[in-house]
This record gives C-alpha cells, sequence and structure tokens, in this order.
C-alpha cells in the first residue's frame, strides 16, 4: 500500500485530520523532545523505567512533527498508534521495520503504564534509546529537506 493511500485510510476512518504546517507547533514538540532524551540520558541505568517513558515521549513528539510537517494530525483515540502509522507511511518503505520496532515498545510502554509491574529493565531502556537514535537521525534529514528552519538538535 502506498503512503498515500495509507495516509487517505487513516483519513477516511476518522483518524488523522489535515491541519496546516505550524512551525512554531513543530519547534515545541522538538523542544520538548530533546528535553526529554536529555532527561532519559540522565536517569538510564538509575531508573530505567523513567528513562524508557521519557525516550517514548521523545519518539512520539519526533512523530508528531512528522505529521504536522506533512499537513496532518492525529484525531482519533488511539493517537499514539496512529501517530507512528502514519509517520511511517509518510516517512517511506525504509522505515518499515523502524516503525514495526516503535509500534513494540508503545505496546510494552502501555503496559507499563497500566499495569506496572517492574518490567522496564536497562534491557528495555538501551533498546529504546537506540531506536530514538535511529529514528531521530532519519528524522532529522527528512525534516531538514521539508522545513530548514526548524530547530533541528543534533544527537540523542
Amino acid at each position: 500500500m502506498s503512503s498515500e493511500s495509507s495516509l487517505a485510510r487513516l483519513e477516511r476512518e476518522g483518524k488523522l485530520k489535515r491541519q496546516e504546517p505550524d512551525p512554531g507547533a513543530m519547534n515545541d514538540l522538538l523542544d520538548a523532545a530533546q528535553r526529554n532524551f536529555e532527561a532519559a540520558k540522565v536517569v538510564l541505568g538509575r531508573v530505567d523505567e523513567a528513562a524508557f517513558k521519557l525516550y517514548y515521549d521523545g519518539l512520539l513528539q519526533i512523530g508528531r512533527v512528522v505529521l504536522l510537517a506533512a499537513g496532518f494530525r492525529p484525531t482519533d483515540g488511539e493517537q499514539h498508534k496512529t501517530t507512528f502509522e502514519a509517520a511511517g507511511a509518510i516517512l517511506g518503505p525504509d522505515y518499515s521495520d523502524l516503525i514495526r520496532k516503535i509500534q513494540k515498545l508503545r505496546v510494552k510502554r502501555n503496559v507499563c503504564i497500566y499495569d506496572p509491574a517492574g518490567l522496564i529493565g536497562r534491557g528495555e531502556a538501551d533498546a529504546i534509546h537506540r531506536t530514538a537514535r535511529a529514528f531521530w537521525t532519519g528524522v532529522r534529514a527528512h525534516l531538514t529537506r521539508i522545513d530548514p528552519q526548524l530547530r533541528l538538535f543534533k544527537e540523542i
């Protein structure tokens, strides 16, 4: 399925709405993502569950920037899932494996939030850190092409 038809399907299903890109909102999300990633580095190895959640929040904020830059916003009750699905469609097939990993991390985060039982250890925190770095590297290149005036931080 092409990215255009995936986005059209999500829009038809009421999961996405069109929205004019707002560089100010995108920069605010990028700043928040950077703060989350910096905080995650501080607690990684000490409070791994907190680091995991911070990395996840940063991933979500970056995903939302991808959508906003393309003129969309999620509107359904599954905004996290929709954000990553739509971001994958926008970024293209080269991101399929990475989006699949992020979706698995999203499920793990949900379990962690709604059924906290010490499920997140150093291995999971390290895994989401690697995934966040890979995702940001690709998204940063994408956003540089889309809008060179966005405040794109260097690394995670």
